[in-house]
């Protein structure tokens, strides 16, 4: 039996020697990957999908972060993507991070079709932790910091966290559809969670590199499954079914837990992206032509780009260069209802589009 408060020195590398080729495990990931399918045609459907997808990103920081309980809202952490991060929470400043973590390792995959070790610990080291890198010191342990009841200790020692690190890469690049890249996906989550291979971030970087393997494997063009959602909502049967792979070798439940975590994101995700473009058709026929906005297009996008505004932001965004124009456009909408004055602690004045932000919340 494995002694919780011991280093687990002896984790096995990947892949794992138990089978996989479970029946219900199959039929989750038939499901799983219809999901996946149909929000990635969909995101290869759209004219600019990086507009589109740029606000949702902001809203997996922040269920991510609150995985580690670094609770912002979903409102905060759009409206720190306007300003710099002296005006910030800390945290805002987190969940801003994540989403600056998220992006840095899709254009190392973008670049060159794989990640290596390098990329995981720069990936960690983005989230602006105060002792970023691979652990080199003893005494981590994951408990209760309430009761110092201690549920898992990792394995201690640079030379054997790198080993194990460069396996986890060779599995994670690996071309091999066999097991299913979704089922591969659990493992490599299981595998990064026990070797914890940093002080802090291995959740948040945990995360970033599931749907980061995805790209990498092309399942999805962009890193879109924003799968923290449902673990922040399950959070308790996260933790114990990672608990049951390191103590009962029970993979079957965690891969179907996975499972179910990326086809209800996956359908999730693709209903919130087409009502986010019902509400731009409707801004776009509805809206605009109530105006004589030279820079409608660009003021389209900027609207879609946020679900907050500043005047200052909107010139930085668009064409438009004069202060007064700018303001008469931020004005223009809020006297219309469209937008709204949202509470601030700057001085700036911030608008934000209600129901923009209720599809992203």
């Amino acid at each position: 039996m494995l002694d919780k408060t011991l280093p687990h020195n002896q984790l096995p590398k990947l892949p794992p020697q138990s089978n996989l080729d479970d029946i219900d495990i199959l039929k989750k990931v038939i499901t799983a990957n219809k999901a996946i399918s149909q929000l990635n045609g969909l995101i290869r459907s759209l004219e600019n999908p990086e507009m589109i997808l740029e606000p949702l990103k902001v809203k997996e920081a922040v269920e991510s972060s609150g995985i580690e309980n670094i609770n912002t809202t979903v409102s905060e952490a759009l409206q720190a993507e306007l300003f710099s991060a002296e005006k910030l929470s800390p945290e805002q400043k987190e969940t801003k991070n994540y989403k600056k973590a998220l992006l840095f390792g899709f254009n190392q995959v973008q670049k060159r079709s794989f990640l290596t070790t390098n990329d995981f610990i720069e990936i960690q080291r983005e989230l602006g932790l105060q002792h970023p890198g691979v652990r080199n010191l003893p005494g981590t342990k994951i408990g209760n910091r309430q009761t110092g009841e201690v549920y898992y200790t990792p394995p201690e020692g640079n030379q054997l966290l790198r080993n194990l690190l460069k396996n986890f890469e060779d599995y994670y690049n690996d071309q091999s559809n066999d097991p299913d890249y979704l089922i591969k996906m659990a493992v490599l989550h299981y595998q990064f969670e026990a070797i914890h291979p940093f002080f802090d971030g291995n959740g948040r970087t945990g995360r970033i590199l599931m749907v980061l393997h995805l790209v990498v494997h092309n399942c999805l063009v962009s890193p879109t499954l924003f799968i923290s959602r449902y673990i922040n909502q399950n959070r308790s049967e996260y933790y114990r079914l990672l608990r049951e792979v390191t103590y009962n070798d029970n993979w079957k439940e965690w891969i179907l837990f996975i499972l179910d975590a990326a086809e209800t994101q996956a359908t999730e995700t693709n209903s919130t992206i087409l009502k986010i473009l019902e509400l731009r058709e409707w801004f776009k026929g509805e809206v605009l032509p109530k105006f004589n906005f030279t820079y409608s297009q660009e003021l389209l996008s900027y609207i879609f780009s946020n679900a907050f505004y500043t005047q200052n932001k909107l010139m930085e965004s668009t064409q438009i260069r004069s202060n007064k124009t700018a303001l008469e456009y931020m004005n223009a909408l809020e006297n219309e209802g469209i937008l709204k004055i949202a509470e601030s602690k700057t001085k700036e004045k911030v608008y934000y589009f209600d129901k923009f932000l209720k599809l992203l919340e």
